[in-house]
């Protein structure tokens, strides 16, 4: 029995069968479906179960007289006579073969959503439907952050910034302000009036606290490094008992940045009772010395009341850059082992130093515990136990270590010392081994110290080689 046989994707082709049962069905994969569509004595002979079991789309099926499309075919399918007067299949005639090949030529394939023919080559096909062009732009779009493609209307983002449900849980937020996406890495967060702190985009933010002098606890501009060389200092200052007032903050601003420079900046810090922290930019020791106003800063602190080592709330915190110690982490790793290695090692003279007692220490500024050898210590302050950063110093910054074991001061003669024993417990890090660094004795440390204002504290403290003098009082 000659047929006309379909298949997905391929052209129509007269095939040749014995007409059984069997026969038909093996052609279609299954059980057979006898459909009559067409005023010629023909038959499409088709899977019963093709769209049900997701057989591919085949050819549609359409009216005679509207060409409008009313149901699809799926799997493939033959077309074969049947004459009106007789119950059997029969061949199909040339004729009728000519014409049915016409019919069922390879069509353009249907778009889910509009339902208009393309070529199969401008459908895509997407979570299980076939769109054409102006559909997918319509109905789709790209993932902005993982480029997968997602239905408009699963949309976390927005028409700007379309993103996936998972990217946008992962990696952005919006602005409790504007409402627009942001990236969770370059959010900016602050305190509203109800006390609860919420996520901000950096115009949104910028604009909130342009009018503030204090800033949020977590403001933190871009570092602004100031003076030439390799070693930086950041130093956190906190005075308290006049008042968290933007006013008295101006004023120091005034000062610390009049010579049209940002050199520092004041922030909100929940230890205080009823002060804020002032923060400078990254700066060389000669910049801390020559060109930052600290005399004028402290004095005016003083001058509207406030206190710094008597309030017993207040630390004085100074970052040191990383890079400062090597290029390579391996590098900077073996100078900070040294550094921890000679605060332990000498923690009785530091304590005295730093003008606090062991009690504060332990609960701001914990010491890491002394080993024998400074690559020891420093793998075990790099153990989670030890990770915090209420240490005496700080590792958890990327970019810097912090020292935080001094006590506030607003006395310009021990800041700048303070600065200054800083740097040479650095020089002494980066130039001396292992060995020099166990060897070295805390008479010898101080006996190679010089500037003026650090033998001055040293001597106040009855730390340099037993040459005490009288000091004025701490503010």
């Amino acid at each position: 029995m000659k047929i006309l046989l379909i298949a997905p994707n391929a052209e129509p082709r007269p095939v040749e069968i014995d007409g059984s049962l069997a026969s038909m069905q093996s052609l279609v994969g299954g059980l057979i479906e006898a459909v009559y569509p067409f005023n010629d004595p023909v038959v499409l002979i088709c899977n019963d179960e093709g769209k049900l079991t997701g057989l591919p789309q085949n050819r549609p099926l359409k009216h005679s007289e509207t060409g409008e499309i009313y149901d699809i075919v799926y799997g493939t399918f033959f077309v074969c006579s049947v004459p009106a007067d007789n119950e059997h299949f029969e061949s199909l005639p040339d004729d009728l073969i000519e014409k049915y090949s016409k019919v069922f030529a390879l069509p353009k394939l249907v778009c889910t959503d509009c339902g208009e023919e393309f070529p199969k080559d401008e459908l895509y096909p997407f979570s299980g439907e076939l769109l054409c062009p102006d559909c997918l732009e319509a109905k789709t779009v790209l993932c902005s952050h993982c480029g997968e493609r997602i239905w408009r209307d699963d949309n976390a983002g927005d028409e700007s910034t379309p993103l996936c449900q998972d990217c946008y849980d992962r990696h952005y937020t919006n602005c409790h302000s504007c409402g627009d996406i942001i990236r969770i890495s370059q959010t900016y967060y602050a305190c509203e009036s109800d006390g609860n702190e919420y996520p901000f985009c950096y115009d949104c933010y910028t604009s909130r606290t342009s009018r503030k002098s204090i800033q949020d606890y977590y403001y933190k501009p871009e570092p602004l490094f100031r003076g030439d060389g390799d070693r930086y200092f950041g130093v956190e200052l906190e005075v308290d008992g006049a008042g968290e007032d933007d006013d008295n903050a101006a004023e120091v601003m005034s000062i610390a940045n009049g010579n049209g420079l940002e050199n520092l900046y004041c922030k909100h810090d929940g230890s205080l009772d009823d002060g804020f922290e002032m923060v400078t930019h990254p700066m060389t020791l000669a910049y801390h010395q020559a060109e930052m106003p600290w005399a004028a800063i402290l004095r005016k602190a003083v001058q509207m009341g406030y206190t710094s080592h008597q309030a017993g709330t207040c630390g004085l915190h100074v970052h040191v850059n990383r890079n400062a110690f090597g290029e390579t982490e391996a590098q900077q790793d073996a100078v900070i082992a040294r550094i921890l290695y000679f605060v332990e090692k000498n923690w009785e003279e530091l304590l005295k130093f730093s003008r606090r007692t062991q009690s504060q220490l332990d609960q701001w500024a914990a010491r890491y515990g002394y080993k024998d050898q400074p690559q020891e210590l420093l793998d075990h302050a790099k153990k989670s136990a030890h990770a915090g950063r209420y240490t005496s110093v700080n590792l958890t910054n990327k970019n810097t270590i912090e020292f935080r074991i001094f006590r506030g001061t607003l006395k310009y003669n021990t800041l700048v010392a303070t600065l200054q024993l800083l740097d040479r417990i650095c020089d002494v890090a980066l130039f001396m081994s292992d060995e020099q660094i166990k060897a070295m004795s805390w008479t010898t440390f101080v006996s190679g110290c010089t500037q003026p204002e650090l033998v001055q504290y040293l001597k106040e403290r009855r730390l340099y080689i037993n040459e005490p003098v009288e000091s004025e009082a701490e503010v």
